[in-house]
């Protein structure tokens, strides 16, 4: 699967510390290799059929699954306070 960035998800991974943006670029390569992952914090949302949210530690990725494209668009990431 290809993983598309919304700009304001790449702007928040740089302000991250490297080790901190490090981790989450490696729970979305999880995601991107196997999307159906059990071990990792993800939950469907309600507002559409294929939006899924991934925590990592006080940090939220909201991002979306096309199967029929096998394109996952990552529309947000920020902290938790910020993102709902």
């Amino acid at each position: 699967m290809k993983l598309i960035y919304h700009p304001r998800a790449v702007k928040f991974l740089r302000k991250l510390p490297q080790k901190e943006a490090e981790r989450v670029l490696s729970k979305i390569e999880l995601i991107k290799t196997t999307p159906s992952q059990t071990n990792l914090d993800i939950k469907k949302l309600t507002t559409t059929k294929r939006t899924y949210r991934l925590r990592v530690g006080n940090i939220r990725v909201i991002y979306e699954i096309d199967p029929t494209s096998e394109m996952i668009y990552i529309h947000e990431i920020d902290f938790r306070g910020n993102i709902y």
